[in-house]
């Protein structure tokens, strides 16, 4: 959902750079471009939409564990300092060691336009680009397929995906790797499987297969929450300042504490136009003005959040339809597990 920005906002005209596919590569991808027959895959396209039959397949014996990789921190003392963002590797297409982000705040899996090319990935023939929105604004992708990819011992055959714009990806990583790339794997196209744990204070990545999840016996702190999925997207609901309760989107592949719909945060008392300090951020959209603050409390099941970095965007439209998303700043401290057999996630520390 896209809103126009208020007359009254000064930053309303703020014009940023979209990312885009080059035409060269744009060609490359449609001369490599297969039909869903050639993929094996079956599909329905009409003019407005496209459904896929045989797509997103699992293939787990029992649950595997992966090690996270240890990416740079300031402060690698706090729990899960060492392990910034939730990133495991993998074999795709047959290549190893392939940086994998496991995002919840993606409805989608993603790669850049030069991973896709380097792991020979087609796009899918016949179909229209797709708009993604995101900080910063929106960008056109194009759907493709994976045709394998394994973690461990699981492996994921024919899982769709998109290849958008090189910057969509590296604004996730490029403080971490530089230019090096990573796919962006929605935690959505897990949802086949028992549960996915994301082990922060240990560094590990736990996908269950069949068994029911266990919180781990050492934790001194465990509390859940029911998880609902709307738009391929995990929802909790989210008490802010002991007054106001909204659905929030949980987000491990979003390296901020919380962003707050710019309407919310006015009505938090946190902003008003013209007021507050006033930065840029980045994302797949390019760069928005934003609003930077600290909320004084927010409240998960029995988790309570103080003073959590938070910001709005001022410019472009509102992520997420206008929802609060809580990001990987606040979600790493704790031991995250999405349990999809129960619809709950766990919180431990």
């Amino acid at each position: 959902m896209i809103l126009a920005g208020c007359a009254t906002d000064p930053f309303a005209q703020f014009e940023t750079v979209t990312p885009t596919i080059t035409p060269a590569q744009l060609a490359d991808l449609q001369k490599r471009a297969r039909t869903p027959d050639e993929l094996g895959i079956q599909a329905q396209i009409t003019e407005r939409s496209a459904s896929f039959g045989g797509v997103n397949q699992i293939e787990a014996h029992e649950s595997v564990t992966v090690p996270l990789a240890v990416v740079p921190t300031d402060n690698p003392r706090v729990a899960g300092g060492r392990y910034r963002m939730p990133v495991v590797l993998a074999t795709v297409n047959g290549q190893k060691n392939v940086r994998v982000l496991l995002d919840s705040g993606s409805n989608r899996n993603l790669f850049g336009y030069t991973l896709a090319h380097n792991l020979d990935i087609s796009i899918i023939a016949g179909l229209k680009p797709l708009t993604g929105h995101g900080i910063g604004g929106s960008v056109e992708n194009y759907a493709a397929l994976i045709p394998t990819m394994q973690i461990g011992s699981m492996e994921l055959r024919k899982q769709l995906t998109l290849i958008g714009p090189d910057a969509q990806a590296l604004s996730f990583t490029r403080g971490f790797w530089g230019n090096t790339q990573v796919m962006i794997l929605g935690v959505n196209a897990l949802r086949g499987l028992s549960y996915l744990c994301i082990d922060n204070l240990h560094g590990t990545a736990t996908f269950g297969a069949r068994d029911a999840y266990l919180p781990d016996p050492s934790s001194t702190f465990v509390t859940t929450a029911p998880l609902r999925w709307e738009g391929d997207l995990p929802f909790v609901d989210i008490t802010v300042d002991r007054r106001f309760t909204y659905l929030c989107i949980l987000d491990t592949g979003g390296d901020y504490g919380m962003l707050v719909p710019k309407w919310k945060a006015a009505e938090l008392g946190y902003w008003k136009p013209g007021k507050g300090e006033v930065g840029t951020s980045h994302g797949v959209g390019g760069t928005s003005l934003t609003a930077s603050y600290l909320i004084r409390e927010a409240k998960l099941g029995g988790a309570t959040f103080e003073k959590i970095p938070a910001r709005s965007d001022l410019t472009g439209p509102q992520v997420a339809g206008g929802n609060l998303l809580l990001g990987n700043v606040i979600l790493r401290r704790y031991r995250v597990t999405f349990d999809f057999k129960h619809s709950v996630v766990w919180l431990e520390r």
